[in-house]
C-alpha cells in the first residue's frame, strides 16, 4: 500500500494517512475484506510515530470504512454502513450552485429542451414511429463511400491530416469551397471562408463576436431551438418577427426598424426549420436591402439549400450581398451525414479574421481528417449522387406523409406541402394544445415536435412539426393515422 505524505502541508499527518487510505477504499483499490498493514509496520514504512497511524485508523473506523478485530488486525468493511461518512456526505445538502450559474444560462431554453428529450421517447416499449427526429434513415448514409474517402485522403495527404491545423480550415478544402458556393451564386475567396464543427459552433462564435447583453436579435417567430439557446445565453433581447406563406413578414420588420436598431437577424430562408417554408425571391431582395440600409447583420442559416425535391435551388441571401451585411452559414451535416459535424461560414474578411481568433479560444481547429475525407468525397463525385438519392427518398416520404394526412387528419387542421427540406408543419386550432396531443400519441408509440419548442417569445398554441426522414416510409402512414385519430378524439371531447 503506497501512501505519500506531505510534511509541509498544514493538514496533520494522521489526517493525511486517513485521507489517503479512504481514497484507496472509495476508489476500490482496497477492495472489501482487505487487511490493512499493522499500525507498527505502516508507521515504520511512512517514517511517522505509531500513534499517528493509530489515530488515522481510529478515524477510518469511526467513518465505518474499516473494522478492527482484536488479535487479527484491521480490515476494509464489506459495505460501508448507512451512517458512515460516505453516505453522510451524500445525505448532506449539496453545493448550492444557483448563485454561480450565469444569468445567460438562466435565460436559455435548455430546461424545455431537456423536458422534450424525455417526451420524445415514446411511452411504450414496442417499436415506435419517430416523426420528431431529423436524423436520416440509416439506408441513406453513404458509409462505404465515406470509408473509402477516408482511406484515400490519408494516402493523398498523409501526415498533413494528423498535424496541427489552420483555424479557418484544411487549406485544400478551403480552396475547393469557392467553386461549390459559386453554384449558389456566391462569389468569395479563401479570406472569406471558415470551416467549423457544425452550425452550432458557427452560431456560438458569431454570437460571441457581436452580441452584448441587451442587444436586440431578431428571429422568425418560430425558429431553430439551439440558435435561440445561443442568443439567450448571451443575454440578447430576442424579438420575434411573424411569418406567412412567403416567409418572414417584411412589413413587420420595417415597423420595428423605425424605432429600434437590432444588432442582427437570424433567419432560415430556405426550407425553414420548423415550418418548411421558403422566403420568396422578392422578400429576399427586400431583406438584403433593409439590412444594408439600416446597418444590421443577417445571419443566414442555409442548412438545407441542396434538399429541394426538384433540384431547383433558390439563390441564398448572400448572393445579393453587396456590402458584407450577410453572414452565410452552410452545412454538410444535414445534406450528407450528421455525425461529421462539418459546416462553413462565408463572410467579409474582417469578420472571418475575428471569428478565427475566437475559434482558437475553443477548439483551435476542426478535424483535418474529416475535412480531407469530405474533399475526397467531392472529388470522386459522390456528393451529387448522394444528394440526388436523398432528394428522391425525401420526396417519396413527404408524399406518403401528405397523402396520409389528407386521409386521416380532421378538417380543422391545415398544412402546406413543402417543396424540399426535412420537415412538414401542421397548423391546429387555438383550442388544441400540441404538447397535450404529443402526450397522448406517445403512449401509442408516435412522437413529433410541438410548437412551443420553437417559440421565440411567449408561447401560443399553433401547431407541430413532423419530420419525414427517420422512420421507414411504410410506417409513416400509420404514424399519421394515430396522430389523426387522436386529434379527432380531442376535438370531439372539447366540442
Amino acid at each position: 500500500m503506497i501512501i505519500e505524505l506531505d510534511r509541509n502541508d498544514k493538514i496533520p499527518l494522521y489526517r493525511q494517512v486517513e485521507q489517503r487510505i479512504s481514497a484507496l477504499i472509495t476508489e476500490k483499490l482496497l477492495p472489501p475484506g482487505s487487511k490493512l498493514p499493522a499500525t507498527r509496520d505502516l508507521a515504520l514504512s511512512l517514517g511517522v510515530s505509531r500513534n499517528t497511524v493509530v489515530q488515522a485508523y481510529q478515524e477510518l473506523e469511526a467513518e465505518g470504512l474499516i473494522s478492527s478485530r482484536v488479535g487479527r488486525g484491521s480490515f476494509v468493511t464489506p459495505y460501508p454502513p448507512a451512517g458512515s461518512s460516505i453516505f453522510a456526505a451524500k445525505a448532506r445538502p449539496g453545493m448550492n450552485y444557483e448563485g454561480l450559474f450565469s444569468s445567460g444560462w438562466a435565460r436559455m431554453n435548455a430546461g424545455l429542451i431537456s423536458v422534450f428529450e424525455q417526451l420524445a421517447r415514446p411511452g411504450t416499449e414496442a417499436p415506435y414511429i419517430d416523426l420528431a427526429s431529423d436524423q436520416p434513415h440509416p439506408s441513406l448514409l453513404p458509409v462505404e463511400e465515406f470509408g473509402e474517402c477516408l482511406q484515400a485522403a490519408v494516402r493523398r495527404h498523409r501526415g498533413a491530416l494528423l498535424a496541427t491545423g489552420y483555424p479557418c480550415g484544411f487549406e485544400p478544402l478551403l480552396e475547393y469551397l469557392p467553386s461549390l458556393l459559386a453554384r449558389r451564386n456566391i462569389l468569395c475567396r479563401l479570406e472569406n471562408l471558415m470551416v467549423v464543427s457544425g452550425l452550432q459552433q458557427a452560431l456560438s462564435l458569431i454570437g460571441r463576436l457581436f452580441i452584448d447583453p441587451g442587444d436586440m436579435v431578431l428571429l422568425q417567430h418560430l425558429t431553430y431551438p439551439a440558435a435561440l439557446g445561443v442568443f439567450r445565453s448571451l443575454q440578447a433581447n430576442c424579438t420575434a418577427i411573424p411569418m406567412d406563406e412567403e416567409g418572414l413578414c417584411i412589413d413587420v420588420l420595417q415597423r420595428i426598424l423605425r424605432f429600434r436598431r437590432p444588432k442582427l437577424l437570424y433567419i432560415v430562408p430556405t426550407f425553414h426549420n420548423p415550418t418548411g417554408t421558403n422566403l420568396s425571391v422578392q422578400r429576399r431582395r427586400q431583406l438584403v436591402e433593409l439590412a444594408e440600409r439600416s446597418g444590421f447583420l443577417i445571419v443566414e442559416d442555409d442548412y438545407a439549400h441542396d434538399l429541394a425535391f426538384d433540384g431547383r435551388e433558390a439563390f441564398p441571401l448572400k448572393s445579393w450581398d453587396g456590402t458584407g451585411a450577410i453572414i452565410h452559414l452552410g452545412s454538410f451535416s444535414e445534406t450528407l451525414f450528421p455525425g461529421i459535424r462539418l459546416s462553413w461560414i462565408a463572410a467579409s474578411k474582417p469578420i472571418i479574421e475575428r471569428l478565427s481568433l475566437l475559434k482558437q479560444s475553443s477548439d483551435l481547429y476542426t478535424s483535418r481528417i474529416i475535412q480531407g475525407a469530405l474533399l475526397e468525397f467531392f472529388r470522386r463525385g459522390y456528393y451529387d449522387k448522394v444528394l440526388k438519392r436523398k432528394r428522391q427518398v425525401h420526396m417519396h416520404r413527404c408524399d406518403s406523409m401528405v397523402k396520409a394526412m389528407e386521409q386521416h387528419f380532421p378538417d380543422a387542421v391545415r398544412w402546406s406541402k413543402p417543396k424540399g427540406g426535412l420537415f412538414q408543419w401542421v397548423d391546429i386550432p387555438d383550442s388544441l394544445d400540441a404538447l397535450a396531443l404529443l402526450l397522448r400519441t406517445r403512449e401509442k408509440g408516435v412522437v413529433f415536435t410541438p410548437d412551443r419548442m420553437f417559440a421565440v417569445e411567449e408561447w401560443s398554441r399553433g401547431g407541430f412539426r413532423l419530420a419525414f426522414t427517420a422512420p421507414e416510409e411504410q410506417r409513416i402512414p400509420e404514424g399519421i393515422r394515430i396522430i389523426g385519430d387522436t386529434l379527432k378524439d380531442i376535438l370531439v371531447s372539447t366540442s
